[in-house]
């Protein structure tokens, strides 16, 4: 009898041991970490931005859009502009006359049913353009520029040989009537092959700062193209972080009444030779020159440095570190002398 009571308790002492063992298990397999994306901490998951103007987006797909560069006039009988409100990159310098022209660089797949007037092509832009590898659309252009431009590693849709992506406005007159639109933009990309991610240089981006860190009142940045109808003012906007657009003392609205803003606005400095009795420029692109950052409503005294055609303009503070821009629209006011600017 005493035989089987031990056995009895023996195995009652076994089932309560292996019991606990099991609780033990259980309960490290439901404390341990469970490998998955929940668990992933949301501040280390990578950031992705646009290329070519540091806007956060959600794919790398995204990321790369094929870049096309569209050459818009600012001739007075052109204005009111369409389109130039939506540009991710733009870059101005001057023309014949001391008119302004602009390339507008559009990567953000938004629908734009009007951009231009369209305009001609001349060489400094051509090395501005070239490090983005761009779908360039144009009208022609100056004879400098058009016996160079197939040297350049640029898809050229000139007007002249790809009408099908342009149209005329019956309403405007000649030239100051053609343009384009996002839609015949994309068929051009779709046509040439050009729907592959895109491969070129990017600047470096930051976040933006606490809107209480943020000044008050900033003093305007004026670039004087003119004294008269292309006098440029940049004037902060804290509420939005951006600078807003002005020509010709109002601001500066498309055909559609949207206005002009920019994240950025960088002012350099290149040397400039008028060619010919035509006033036709020849604009120094590469090497290196005074500069800019207007940025958070803040001034960086800066160097610009381009190394070749085929690279990125650069921007660096006075420690030789390049500048960190907002991610946003960037406009790049070329002028040939400091005197040009005032703020």
């Amino acid at each position: 009898m005493k035989k089987i009571l031990y056995f009895i308790f023996a195995l009652l002492f076994i089932i309560v041991l292996a019991g606990c063992t099991l609780v033990k298990l259980l309960n490290y397999k439901i404390n341990q970490p469970q490998l998955g994306f929940n668990n992933i901490n949301s501040a280390e998951e990578k950031v992705i931005r646009r290329k070519l103007d540091g806007v956060k987006v959600s794919s790398e797909a995204e990321a790369n859009l094929y870049p096309v560069a569209v050459m818009v006039e600012n001739n007075e009988e052109a204005w009111p502009l369409a389109g130039l409100d939506k540009a991710n990159l733009v870059i101005e310098a001057i023309t014949e006359a001391d008119i302004p022209r602009f390339v507008a660089f559009f990567v953000n797949n938004e629908d734009i049913n009007k951009i231009g007037p369209v305009r001609s092509a001349r060489l400094y832009y051509l090395d501005w353009i070239e490090p983005y590898k761009p779908l360039y659309m144009h009208v022609g252009g100056s004879p400098e520029a058009l016996s160079k431009l197939k040297s350049y590693d640029i898809v050229n849709l000139d007007q002249f040989f790809n009408d099908q992506y342009y149209w005329r406005d019956k309403w405007r007159y000649m030239p100051h009537n053609v343009y384009t639109s996002s839609d015949l933009i994309k068929q051009a990309l779709t046509d040439k092959n050009l729907n592959q991610p895109a491969d070129y240089e990017t600047w470096q981006y930051k976040d933006d700062p606490v809107k209480d860190t943020l000044p008050d009142q900033v003093s305007d940045i004026i670039i004087n193209y003119s004294q008269t109808y292309y006098k440029v003012r940049w004037q902060y906007n804290k509420d939005e972080n951006n600078y807003i657009r002005y020509q010709q003392n109002d601001i500066d609205k498309m055909e559609n009444g949207e206005w002009i803003k920019a994240r950025n606005v960088i002012v350099q400095v290149n040397p400039m030779k008028v060619l010919d009795d035509l006033g036709r420029k020849r604009i120094t692109t590469t090497g290196e020159g005074k500069a800019w950052v207007f940025r958070d409503g803040q001034t960086i005294e800066a160097k610009w440095q381009k190394d070749a055609t085929n690279k990125i303009t650069r921007y660096f503070d006075n420690n030789a570190k390049e500048i960190e821009l907002n991610g946003g629209t960037t406009w790049i006011e070329v002028i040939p002398n400091e005197d040009y600017l005032r703020y």
